[in-house]
């Protein structure tokens, strides 16, 4: 009897649900997906060409986190 009562209420909690989920799926653009690869170092560096190919580099990371944060942001709307 108790199981025949479980079932029964069971049926009563997955049956009253109204609610409806949709899954809608958006394309990320192609150009936040692009892989952010740095220019190579010269062959020979010196103290200022380090100094470039540091400020280089920093520049291609913050490319990249921008690209990411819009992937976020997309994926968040």
């Amino acid at each position: 009897m108790t199981v025949l009562m479980s079932v029964f209420l069971l049926l009563l909690l997955t049956a009253c649900t109204t609610e409806r989920k949709v899954y809608v799926t958006q394309q990320i653009p192609s150009n936040l997906l692009v892989d952010c690869a740095p220019n190579l170092p010269p062959r020979r560096m010196t103290f200022g060409d380090s100094l470039r190919y540091n400020e280089h580099l920093l520049n291609v990371i913050e490319k990249c986190n921008a690209d990411k944060m819009a992937i976020r942001e997309i994926a968040n709307e």
